[in-house]
């Protein structure tokens, strides 16, 4: 299958609206995962479990996989600026009605529409940018509004902690409203008209599943999320049982983390804009000697606190990578594809969170690490095949 670059793509860069989606990111994240920080306030007042109140994160990944498969081809003619601003819409309300929830019932549904949200933006992200931005442009403008998943978890994990022993955990999701509505004013004002892509149809989709480079690529994707996910899902426990830090240490470990996550994800576009390929492989390379040096190490507070800031650091170029991958392969199919890694990123967060439980409670959290060097080895094995099959498909560099 031949693709070349979206015909839309403009001769400026609308800077203004790339900062607009990197405020809806941050906004939409963080509403994704405050809960992980609020989970016994909010059992506590509506009389539930922990781990059913923890559902309010899981029920986000469901919605989303439906909204990512479904948006493009049942809204095939919609403007996307539309679009966007119906999401953003819908974010604000989901924040609402989680803020004023009664009962768990209401706190679903919320919760509910919030996955929408986040499956219906991440599938529309590629195609979107690819109208706001020259080719020159592309990764930076990735990395920008990427940036926003970084600035997210140090919102949603230590600050909404912080703000919810002062405000309480309703006023916490207050707060998330009131910066989605900015992101909302800030994309109504700065974003142009975005004509939805031609052959958008659950057809075209299900084609793209045959082409084998295209295959091997979402394989990549599932195992380099997945491989991440695997030691992030159980960082906090491995920080307060295997590496027995303080309260105030472990939070200062993930404030680090979350801040060496955005510095990666703003550098990942200049590097991914210099060399694609190579910065590729190396990421993958970087999480297989990462993971394995975790794995040998003596549990030595600083060396693996560095480690741990450092798997932090290189998420960034995960998340930039695979959509600039669309942006320079797929470009006339970056609604389609968008929809169908989204998909498959949440399958393998999923995966990663069901897989690594039952490997947390019988191997610990070495078994933890060899698995994920297992992953990200196949990930690495998964791009080159894509890249390599790309183009002698295409005669094309990926």
């Amino acid at each position: 299958m031949k693709s070349h670059r979206l015909q839309l793509s403009p001769e400026r860069t609308y800077w203004p609206a790339v900062f607009s989606l990197f405020m809806g990111v941050t906004g939409l994240i963080a509403a994704e995962f405050i809960p992980v920080s609020l989970l016994t306030p909010i059992s506590q007042e509506l009389n539930i479990t922990e781990g059913a109140a923890g559902q309010s994160v899981t029920v986000v990944g469901f919605f989303a996989v439906i909204a990512s498969l479904t948006l493009a081809p049942l809204a095939k003619n919609m403007n996307r600026r539309l679009i966007l601003l119906i999401l953003s819409s819908l974010l604000v309300l989901s924040n609402i009605l989680v803020a004023l929830a009664p009962n768990y019932l209401s706190l679903l549904v919320g919760r509910c529409l919030l996955g929408l949200c986040v499956g219906g933006f991440w599938s529309m992200a590629p195609a979107v940018t690819l109208q706001l931005v020259p080719s020159k442009d592309i990764s930076r403008a990735f990395s920008i509004i990427y940036a926003g998943v970084s600035v997210a978890t140090i919102i949603s994990l230590p600050l909404a902690s912080y703000l919810e022993g002062v405000f309480g955990w309703r006023n916490v999701f207050f707060f998330s409203a009131l910066l989605s509505i900015v992101a909302l004013i800030w994309q109504f004002l700065s974003l142009p008209s975005l004509p939805a892509q031609a052959g958008n149809n659950f057809k075209n989709m299900m084609a793209l599943l045959k082409v084998r480079w295209i295959l091997a690529g979402i394989g990549a994707i599932i195992f380099s999320y997945g491989g991440y996910h695997l030691f992030f899902t159980y960082l906090r426990p491995f920080l307060e049982y295997d590496l027995a830090l303080s309260a105030y240490s472990l939070s200062t470990v993930l404030l680090f983390f979350g801040f060496a996550s955005c510095a990666g994800t703003v550098l990942a576009g200049w590097f991914l804009g210099q060399s694609f390929r190579k910065t590729m492989y190396i990421t993958l390379l970087f999480f297989v000697l990462v993971a394995s040096a975790l794995f040998i190490s003596n549990r030595n507070v600083t060396q693996d606190t560095l480690l741990i800031i450092l798997w932090g650091f290189m998420f960034g170029f995960i998340t930039v990578g695979w959509s600039t991958w669309i942006a320079r392969t797929l470009a006339d199919k970056a609604e389609l594809i968008g929809g169908l890694t989204v998909g498959a990123i949440q399958f393998s967060i999923g995966l990663a969170a069901a897989v690594g439980g039952f490997i947390f409670d019988n191997l610990s959290i070495d078994g933890i690490f060899i698995t994920a060097v297992v992953a990200f080895i196949l990930a690495m094995a998964l791009t080159i095949i894509s890249f390599s099959l790309f183009t002698k498909v295409t005669g094309r560099l990926a």
